[in-house]
């Protein structure tokens, strides 16, 4: 699903930082008049003056001669016009040398926020502004994890040397750009220089990057709904599989193997492997009561709704299809894949070509890590889509208000690890602050009941060594090894090769929790603790299978009797639309070519429309209609579901979807007295708008119009009967009431593209910087999404102001050789420079830059940069 987590309130847009960010309105906005410790800046930050220009990126790049100290050999970086470099070394450290030297110098904001985001340590440069970010990620770990996995690679491992070249590179890069005073531009906003760069940083990206993608609070979100619907109701609505149609990529049948193991603490250093008890004395746990659950978990859901975006997941990610030599016109495997995210300037990603003795590869890094995440090899192309199987675990440990810093696991009372984290602080003194850990994991709420968190992200990781053995693999075989040790996020890996092999493997831990429900709180007294996780071999996979395309959208990835626990309709898992629309057109028998494929990628049909709209004017039928309203049917009846900013019937179809769950549902969350979350984010305010709860339950109403025309939740509560063409007629009419009354009976002023529109957001936080929006089409159900993680001016969220969607898109036919590739946020993060937001033209119009590599790319590259020793 891409149902948006709801901005938070504090902060707002001011701390975007994960996975590519820069800074923000909590300071760039005050420093217009100049606040405590921060320059006036006025005019100065407008795009085209001021400090913009003192960049070492600003305006065209040139060519150059460059000191890398410690490379083997030279090393020759060349540029295409549209930004796209290709590095070419002779010694493989040099390589990562090399990248490292390039992000900084065109990404070095970006990184060095990045890592502050993940160490916790935002609020040294920001203000107090970014302390509840730098307090949870404090607890959460990341940069324990990271010092952990760096102090255990042995002298000598090529991840530690990988690691160390690229931070050299890096470094000079920041060297150079101090002692010219050529710094980015936002490190003389905020009045400080970016320390060196090391191993640890990059290991604290990589995490930071798995945290945006995999942290969720989905479990806590939903004890509420589960709490006052009860578990039979509650599995009803919301199902393990959603309830209309689905398509897993894969069928069975299933390997049932033994569990891997998997710590129950992702830090078991901190605690002594086992705790130790403590004397039992007299007194007796909290016993855990099923009532007032949600209720005490509210201090968790506040905390985690004022962090910044991205720290916490919050949509569903991307697309990927592969398909087979047999259904492509040049009888070789075709690969597309396009991972949806916030949109942004800079991009998350930068695209880059590197050439080695032991590696090449096209691909897309993300500034601060030397490794492609997805992208191809001369053997084989891969892409990436998360899955939607929870990696988050919640506790509800138990406690005694006379046992302070205890707690009750195992029979017996165990004593709180605890670590002192200071918190600098500019401007004023450093803020103490305290992480508690249990046998679960970092204690995050800790006003009345404290509640832990395992999450999957601070365990010991092998996800670099697996991209660096990936990188050399020839062919499937070697490409699913290199992934046996990652461990997250969760992803689903689309591959095809030149062999004419396609497969889709899903990797990482999935933690079984026997005898409870993974993805809802759990108590923390022992009886839930993790018994292991889904070993690699039995974890979804398809490999050439006979229809001849593999097809990953963020849904299910399996069918209901898979013999494991997995993941939930109530997580982020697409209700199969996406997957659905694109099945259909792979399904077709005409053959592919890579420009289909590519066009694919930004197709606007809704199949959430393509199954309802039927189904509703079939219900009409017969039906004593106002003129208006058979003026609507008549429209839709006419209507190719192609969500297109030109037509009309989006702008109705967007208020019907939210009205048949309203309709249907909402009587029901009455008479159950289903409540709020603290972020207001579960229920829908109206009838019009989205949340997480009504996105969740469009698939299981779909399904009973389809399948359960008669079920009960169809009637009333009072015993008043309805079915589903009751509801449906009335969804209708009160969509049409609704959709006149905002744009009038001239259909011609319903196109959707004059309320619909895509934004490229500034990390900056200044409006200046932002390009767009633009009239644009698509939902969070379309091929190419269209997803709004913004708030107005009075905290309503803006669903049709898309500033999320797929932020790169990749397609490649291995028979014809031909690759394609854009980045719509550019490779650059200075407003001045010519590759600042250069592929947002292209990626609206659905074209790409083709790939090019080797001596072809050296003829076409207009810059070039020369590195010696």
């Amino acid at each position: 699903m891409t149902m948006p987590r709801k901005p938070p309130r504090r902060i707002r847009r001011g701390l975007d930082l994960a996975g590519g960010l820069l800074l923000a309105v909590a300071v760039l906005v005050p420093s217009f008049v100049g606040v405590a410790g921060l320059p006036a800046l006025g005019d100065a930050v407008n795009p085209g003056s001021g400090v913009w220009r003192l960049a070492a990126d600003a305006g065209r790049a040139e060519s150059e001669d460059i000191a890398l100290s410690g490379l083997a050999k030279p090393v020759t970086v060349s540029f295409e016009d549209s930004g796209l470099p290709h590095v070419r070394a002779e010694n493989d450290e040099d390589l990562f040398r090399a990248i490292g030297y390039v992000h900084a110098r065109f990404r070095l904001s970006q990184m060095d926020l990045t890592r502050r985001q993940g160490r916790g340590e935002l609020s040294e440069v920001i203000g107090p502004q970014a302390l509840e970010s730098d307090r949870f990620e404090r607890d959460l770990g990341l940069r324990r994890a990271a010092e952990r996995d760096w102090a255990a690679l042995p002298a000598g491992d090529p991840v530690r040397a990988m690691l160390l070249a690229y931070s050299a590179g890096a470094n000079d890069a920041i060297g150079g750009l101090t002692r010219s005073g050529r710094l980015p531009t936002l490190f003389k906003v905020l009045g400080y220089e970016p320390a060196e760069w090391t191993p640890v940083d990059s290991l604290v990206v990589q995490r930071l990057v798995g945290q945006k993608i995999s942290f969720d609070d989905q479990a806590v979100r939903f004890s509420y709904a589960r709490e006052a619907l009860g578990q039979k109701i509650f599995d009803e609505w919301f199902p393990a599989v959603p309830a209309n149609k689905q398509q897993p990529y894969d069928k069975g049948p299933f390997k049932k193997l033994p569990l891997a193991p998997l710590p129950i603490s992702a830090f078991p250093d901190d605690l002594a492997a086992t705790p130790k008890p403590v004397a039992a004395g007299e007194s007796k746990p909290v016993p855990v009561r099923a009532a007032g659950l949600a209720k005490s978990m509210e201090p968790l859901r506040e905390r985690l709704g004022n962090l910044p975006e991205g720290a916490v997941h919050a949509m569903g990610n991307s697309n990927a299809w592969v398909v087979a030599g047999s259904r492509t016109e040049s009888g070789a495997p075709i690969l597309s894949a396009d991972p949806h995210l916030p949109h942004s300037l800079p991009s998350v990603w930068y695209q880059i070509e590197g050439t080695s003795p032991g590696y090449h590869f096209s691909g897309a890094t993300t500034p601060g890590l030397p490794l492609p995440l997805l992208g191809k090899t001369d053997h084989f192309s891969w892409g990436l889509t998360a899955s939607q199987r929870p990696t988050t675990l919640y506790y509800l440990e138990k406690t005694d208000p006379a046992r302070p810093g205890q707690y009750y696991w195992k029979g017996g009372w165990r004593r709180e690890t605890t670590l002192a984290e200071p918190i600098k602080v500019r401007g004023q003194a450093a803020v103490d602050h305290k992480v508690r850990l249990t046998a679960h994991g970092p204690i995050l709420q800790v006003e009345g009941r404290p509640i832990s968190v395992w999450w999957a992200g601070t365990l010991p990781s092998e996800n670099l060594r697996g991209v660096m053995n990936l990188l050399r693999a020839k062919g499937l075989d070697g490409f699913r090894d290199s992934l046996r040790g990652w461990a997250t996020p969760a992803l689903n890996f689309a591959y095809a090769d030149a062999k004419g092999n396609i497969a889709m493997l899903n990797v990482g831990v999935a933690p079984q929790v026997t005898g409870h429900d993974p993805a809802l709180p759990l108590p923390g007294d022992g009886s839930a603790d993790i018994a292991g996780s889904i070993a690699f071999d039995a974890l979804p996979s398809s490999v050439n299978p006979p229809e001849g395309y593999i097809v990953s959208a963020n849904q299910r990835e399996t069918t209901g009797d898979y013999p494991y626990q997995y993941s939930t309709s109530y997580n982020y898992v697409e209700r199969g639309w996406r997957d659905g629309e694109i099945v259909l057109r792979l399904a077709q028998d005409a053959k592919l070519s890579l420009t289909e494929s590519a066009q694919l990628q930004t197709d606007w049909h809704d199949n959430h429309a393509r199954q309802l709209v039927p189904l509703l004017l079939d219900a009409l039928k017969g039906v004593q209609l106002t003129p208006v309203e058979r003026r609507v049917a008549d429209l839709l009846a006419r209507w190719d579901y192609n969500a297109t900013p030109d037509a009309p019937q989006p702008a109705f179809f967007d208020s019907f979807k939210n009205r048949l769950s309203w309709v249907t549902f909402q009587p029901w969350w009455t008479h159950h007295r289903l409540a709020q979350d603290p972020d207001q984010a579960l229920l829908p305010r109206n009838p019009d708008a989205g949340a997480w709860a009504n996105e969740t339950l469009r698939g299981t109403v779909t399904s009973w119009v389809q399948k359960d025309r008669d079920n009960p939740f169809f009637s009333l509560p009072d015993g008043t009967k309805r079915n589903a063409t009751d509801v449906l007629r009335e969804a209708f009419r009160q969509s049409v009431k609704r959709t006149v009354g905002k744009y009038g009976e001239d259909f011609a002023k319903w196109r959707y593209g004059t309320y619909q529109s895509v934004l490229f957001p500034s990390l900056a936080g200044l409006s200046a910087l932002d390009i767009g929006p633009y009239p644009w089409g698509g939902n969070p159900r379309t091929i190419n999404a269209s997803v709004g993680t913004r708030d107005d001016a009075k905290g309503n969220p803006l669903s049709n102001l898309a500033t999320a969607g797929a932020t790169m898109r990749f397609s490649i036919d291995w028979g014809t050789g031909k690759a394609e590739t854009v980045i719509a946020g550019g490779q650059s993060e200075n407003p001045m420079s010519p590759w600042y937001g250069n592929g947002i033209s292209l990626w609206m119009k659905g074209r790409s830059w083709p790939v090019v590599e080797g001596a072809a790319a050296e003829k076409i590259s207009t810059v070039k940069w020369k590195a010696t020793p």
